[in-house]
């Protein structure tokens, strides 16, 4: 399944995760990026591929030349890392509403949240489902759960009062080459600064982590999937596995030893239940050790990778 000759709207693709589908759909659709294009290069990079780009802040709900005749809008962009929760809200769910409003002629809207809205279970080998507890908080951005669960709430009200057909996609740890690359290449850099790694206190880390190459391959199906009520859809790999396990293979290809400590701000991760995502639009592609290898060789070809 795939998009062509659409207008699309995208946000956050100055980013890790949104960038590599505005690059794709570029080749094939009209594609539109707002941001607040605090380094202008990105913004270059971003119309260099064909892409139209926008000044924008949707806090402001100040939206001036952004067309509303976008047939999808995939809303990717997030304030993660502040610490004033009016802030966050505003940023996050108000101005996600606000550019459900702006958009509402739309065929379909994704928004892309996170598997930190869930609530903590005590098994770390829970798999979770999306019927399951919210109420997460991620040890390394006090905001950055209530944030998410706020919009998700405003687009699944949104969803019914604009009649505008959406899909939330709670993403699990992505990676791939483009923004900070994702935990595995943040926690790669920190080894090879000779850093240790914080890792949770007193419990395995899990994770179940996708490559951007399967992000790209999933976003069609989840469009055609949008409906009213919202559609709710688990984003993550097919595989699980600990923060320290990928770190050690990855040390092993660059031959490093990695060291790891104990925090209370570590990044805490999920294992998600992925069933609802592989019916919407089938299994994931690449193995999490031939993704990350991948990706390490790309971002870091200084590096001489070993074989395993």
């Amino acid at each position: 399944m795939s998009l062509a000759g659409k207008k699309i709207l995208i946000t956050g693709a100055t980013g890790q995760v949104a960038g590599p589908i505005a690059h794709t759909l570029a080749r094939n659709n009209e594609v539109w990026c707002i941001a607040r294009f605090t380094k202008p290069d990105s913004r270059a990079a971003l119309e260099a591929r064909g892409i139209k780009t926008v000044l924008c802040d949707i806090g402001t709900g100040e939206f001036g030349d952004v067309p509303r005749d976008f047939t999808h809008v995939i809303h990717s962009a997030v304030d993660v890392y502040g610490t004033d929760f009016d802030a966050a809200l505003r940023v996050n769910a108000e101005g996600t509403g606000l550019l459900m409003t702006h958009c509402r002629q739309a065929e379909a809207f994704l928004h892309i949240s996170s598997c930190g809205v869930y609530r903590d279970h005590p098994d770390p080998l829970h798999a979770y489902k999306e019927t399951d507890p919210l109420g997460g908080y991620a040890l390394y951005a006090p905001t950055y759960s209530v944030a998410k669960i706020g919009a998700e709430t405003v687009v699944r009200t949104l969803a019914r009062q604009l009649g505008l057909r959406s899909t939330i996609a709670r993403l699990n740890v992505a990676y791939g080459t483009a923004g900070h690359g994702g935990v595995p290449v943040q926690h790669f850099a920190t080894m090879l600064r000779g850093k240790a790694i914080p890792v949770l206190r007193g419990r395995p880390n899990y994770c179940s982590p996708i490559h951007e190459d399967d992000l790209v391959a999933h976003v069609a199906p989840f469009l055609a999937a949008a409906s009213v009520p919202a559609t709710i859809v688990n984003w993550g790999g097919d595989e699980a596995v600990t923060d320290v396990e990928f770190c050690r293979y990855l040390g092993e290809l660059a031959g490093i030893e990695p060291r790891f400590e104990e925090s209370d701000h570590a990044f805490n991760s999920f294992i998600t239940d992925n069933t609802r995502r592989r019916e919407l639009a089938g299994p994931c592609r690449v193995h999490w050790r031939d993704g990350m290898r991948r990706v390490i060789a790309a971002r870091f070809p200084n590096v001489r990778l070993r074989s395993t």
